[in-house]
């Protein structure tokens, strides 16, 4: 699963959002500024790309769907399994039609028995966003309906594995306008999903395990003497 994820630096700034990913801005936003997050958290407010008859746009969303059968609002599905994701009736509906990007720097594991953080994300000196696959479904909360999202996610790759069995699926950029596309066939859509082999995991704090820490000292690597 992915329960925490990094959007770091200057990649959280509006102007370098829509500059990567070649979107809009929607008009909802107004001035707001995406700050930098190392520890980008459930129920967040997010921001993710998607298409719109002019292209791309760049809007923010809630992180955590709250799905229908449920009576509280706290319950949060934060993560669609890809295998199934087309099938669950909680998500299939927003899978054939309201398929998103969720913008990342890298995102948080934790490796079992002992839980030990790991902060993952692409190679050293590759700057470029991670493109996570994501959905957006629309909840009611305190008696409002809200956007909110959930990251698809998939089987991890070999490297890995040994950290989590689950990681984000991500989706290769000349396939983004494919994948935003919301008529292109459910198949066609699901043979779009990448499970990243050239992601990096480094050992990191537990600092990282509380949701009030937020610096970028949350991904520097933690030394065998700390």
């Amino acid at each position: 699963m992915c329960g925490r994820y990094v959007l770091a630096g200057d990649n959280s700034a509006l102007s370098a959002l829509g500059s990567e990913f070649g979107a809009d801005l929607d008009p909802a936003l107004g001035e707001h500024q995406f700050r930098p997050n190392y520890n980008v958290a459930p129920s967040s407010n997010v921001p993710v790309v998607t298409a719109s008859a002019g292209g791309r746009v760049l809007a923010q969303v809630r992180w955590g769907i709250v799905p229908k059968w449920s009576k509280n609002s706290s319950t949060l599905l934060i993560n669609a399994r890809g295998e199934s994701v087309a099938e669950k009736v909680t998500f299939a509906r927003s899978f054939a039609t309201r398929r998103i990007l969720i913008p990342a720097s890298g995102y948080y594991e934790w490796k079992r028995p002992a839980k030990d953080p790991y902060f993952i994300s692409p190679p050293i000196g590759d700057s470029r966003i991670m493109p996570m696959a994501g959905l957006i479904a629309d909840s009611v909360i305190d008696g409002q309906p809200v956007h909110t999202c959930a990251i698809i996610t998939l089987a991890a790759a070999p490297n890995l594995e040994p950290i989590h069995d689950r990681m984000p699926a991500c989706i290769n950029s000349k396939n983004w306008d494919a994948w935003l596309d919301p008529s292109i066939d459910v198949q066609a859509a699901l043979d779009l999903l990448v499970a990243r082999t050239d992601l990096q995991a480094i050992p990191v704090g537990r600092a990282v395990n509380s949701v009030r820490n937020n610096s970028p000292v949350l991904i520097e690597e933690l030394r065998a003497a700390d």
